[in-house]
């Protein structure tokens, strides 16, 4: 036995038994999770963590309000009662319900910009009033409980307003749903909850292109005997659909250092 060791069994036989297993390193529980409703995505991140705050970011046509509605059908099934406050107004109630969602089973609350006149002098800058609305209602819902599924849809507030939410803001919010089977879900451009977030995810996406085709045009008129009267065009290409990116940039079922991984997933489009 090391000279560590047998300090450590001097110590705790020293203590009353209640104190003794203070010493244990004990690991932390893996948290229960919920199906994100998207393959690929649940086999990259194990799920949504219940009692934590996940944030899924990413520019616009990212991805990021279709893995949202996908998260809600999936928890509405479940039947769960879900609540979406909404920054920018602009969830789309027939969507949703073409995605899966039970609308009798979500809490649509809309934020609106306060008027001019009655605006405080630090909501001057553009986002910052809704932003304060989506946190005071934020605050009534987790305190109030009884949801399966909470998302706050920040797409619209620019990042320079969302980076200016405190710390502490995103720590009450932890710690009001670390006790409750509730998922707190944050959709953004940027991260801004940083360690206070179990999971943080981010979206991109690219086109993806059917095969090169070379058109040609027949019987050009040109004045200019030398030219053929044959000219083939510039390739085309005809958009075939668009491939998106999910990155884990936190995740709780890292350990050690974190390490980002991604997986791709595409989505096509339908010509009619």
């Amino acid at each position: 036995m090391s000279s560590a060791a047998r300090l450590r069994a001097r110590l705790e036989s020293s203590l009353p038994e209640n104190l003794s297993s203070t010493l244990l390193q004990r690991e932390r529980p893996a948290p229960l999770t919920v199906s994100i409703g998207i393959p690929a995505l649940d086999a990259l991140t194990g799920g949504l963590p219940r009692g934590a705050l996940s944030e899924i970011t990413g520019p616009a046509s990212s991805g990021r309000t279709g893995v949202m509605l996908a998260a809600f059908a999936g928890a509405t099934r479940r039947q769960e009662v879900c609540a979406l406050v909404d920054a920018g107004d602009n969830f789309d109630p027939i969507s949703g319900e073409a995605a899966g969602i039970n609308l009798e089973r979500l809490l649509w609350v809309r934020c609106s910009e306060p008027a001019a006149t009655s605006r405080p002098k630090d909501c001057a800058r553009p986002g910052l009033g809704r932003l304060e609305q989506v946190l005071k209602v934020a605050d009534l819902l987790l305190q109030g409980g009884g949801f399966g599924m909470v998302a706050l849809d920040l797409t619209d507030i620019p990042p320079d307003a969302a980076r200016r939410v405190p710390l502490t803001s995103w720590f009450r919010f932890r710690r009001a749903v670390e006790p409750t089977p509730t998922v707190l879900l944050l959709i953004e451009q940027e991260p801004c909850a940083k360690t206070c977030a179990s999971l943080v995810m981010h979206l991109a996406c690219e086109a993806v292109y059917a095969r090169n085709a070379v058109l040609e045009l027949t019987q050009v008129p040109t004045l200019n005997p030398r030219v053929p009267q044959q000219n083939p065009v510039s390739h085309a290409a005809l958009l075939r659909g668009m491939r998106l990116r999910a990155e884990v940039l936190r995740s709780w079922r890292q350990r050690g250092p974190e390490l980002s991984v991604n997986t791709t997933f595409e989505l096509y489009a339908t010509l009619r």
